[in-house]
């Protein structure tokens, strides 16, 4: 079988969710003997030299990317808001030469299955279907329309409010409006298959949540700092910075009352200068750090405050791969089938939250209990070579009735 992926990133190195969730399926659709050619958007914030990539990511794999600037530019908002269909944070990754490469790919090989990472590549199957007969399957990696509407939700000023919302309501129509347009849907978790299916999508479909290979996780807490607390995420993404400020501003004040000692740490890319302020008590901004595995592992729990955003949070399965005590908001857990109290807690409020973290660094039990838990979870329901062995079964019936 030979497929083409198309992201709208590179996926090495896979340090953040995204690119993890691409890489581990992208490795996964090669080591089960797939020919795969992976076209990738470059960016200024995602860039990579695929000359450099390791020679492992090389058998089975073949690489092409297109650098596309897709800074932000008020000019361009304004022009697209008046002039555009297209969401404009989706209309950045348009590009003529993202075509002109996809067109010449087409031309020269024939592919069984096209696999589109997520809805931002959408805008392009019209010159897929000119180009290829192959099967066009979408990977939603979340409900897009949703994360700008919670975010929206959350924001006070006025014109900030205005503009979100507006956002949120054009990319829903898009997301609605292209459910026909693609021959398979591949959500990530089964609340967000339930969005598709109300926005009347009645095609095969797949729920393939993200998933990571556990024998590269290594559970180790010989090295845990006493009433250490952690957090790791893109430091420019919105709904985190919403997070964390929620989170130092009124459940930390409350967890130093129980633990004067606590320490937390936070580490990330792209961390705003305005962002780092004096005034916080025993918090300790890193910025991002060289192994995220050896971050999570150096602390004795990690949370994830989340209020807005969408999809599945592919840090949290990493760090229940690694046996990593958390405390989430239920928004921030959504996709993952859980079970509170069981593989992690989930606090939703300023005590609940305090308070599970209070009984986590004070009860080593409890979180040896969350650690086997977490681990056993993910080595079932998050196992890469699995869930590329189902979505394969999947495309090879597509190929077939499509060959019919």
């Amino acid at each position: 079988m030979k497929i083409l992926q198309v992201c709208k990133k590179i996926p090495y190195p896979p340090k953040d969710g995204e690119a993890i969730a691409i890489y581990n399926l992208t490795t996964g659709f090669a080591k089960a003997g797939v020919q795969v050619h992976c076209l990738a958007i470059t960016t200024p914030k995602h860039n990579y030299d695929i000359s450099e990539l390791p020679p492992a990511l090389k058998e089975n794999i073949s690489w092409d990317t297109v650098y596309i600037d897709t800074s932000l530019s008020p000019f361009k908002a304004l022009k697209n808001l008046l002039f555009s269909e297209l969401p404009y944070v989706l209309e950045r990754f348009q590009s003529e030469k993202v075509e002109n490469k996809l067109k010449e790919i087409l031309q020269k090989e024939a592919f069984d299955i096209i696999h589109l990472e997520g809805i931002f590549l959408v805008p392009y199957i019209p010159l897929i279907r000119k180009f290829s007969k192959a099967p066009i399957a979408m990977r939603a990696h979340n409900v897009e329309s949703e994360i700008w509407q919670r975010v929206a939700a959350g924001e006070s000023f006025f014109l900030k409010k205005w503009y979100l919302n507006s956002l949120s309501q054009r990319m829903a129509k898009l997301e609605k409006e292209s459910v026909g347009a693609y021959d398979a849907l591949i959500p990530i978790s089964s609340k967000d298959e339930a969005q598709f299916l109300l926005w009347g999508y009645h095609g095969p479909k797949l729920v393939v949540p993200a998933s990571i290979r556990t024998e590269d996780y290594l559970v180790d807490s010989s090295n845990e700092k006493e009433d250490a607390i952690c957090f790791i995420g893109s430091l420019d993404w919105i709904p985190n910075l919403e997070g964390l400020d929620w989170f130092m501003e009124q459940v930390w004040p409350k967890v130093l009352l129980e633990k004067p000692n606590a320490t937390f740490y936070v580490a990330g890319r792209n961390i705003a200068d305005n962002w780092k302020k004096d005034h916080w008590k025993n918090i300790v901004v890193l910025g991002e750090v060289d192994d995220a595995h050896d971050f999570m592992r150096a602390h004795q729990v990690m949370i994830v405050p989340l209020f807005s955003g969408s999809g599945m949070r592919v840090k949290i399965i990493e760090a229940m791969a690694l046996g990593k005590p958390l405390v989430c908001t239920a928004l921030a857990a959504e996709g993952i089938s859980y079970r509170d109290g069981h593989q992690l807690l989930i606090a939703n409020d300023v005590d609940t939250f305090a308070r599970h973290l209070i009984q986590l660094l004070s009860n080593k039990s409890k979180r040896e209990e969350l650690s086997k838990n977490a681990r056993n979870f993910v080595e079932i329901a998050h196992n890469t070579d699995t869930l590329t062995d189902m979505l394969l079964m999947l495309y090879r019936s597509l190929k077939v009735n499509k060959n019919a």
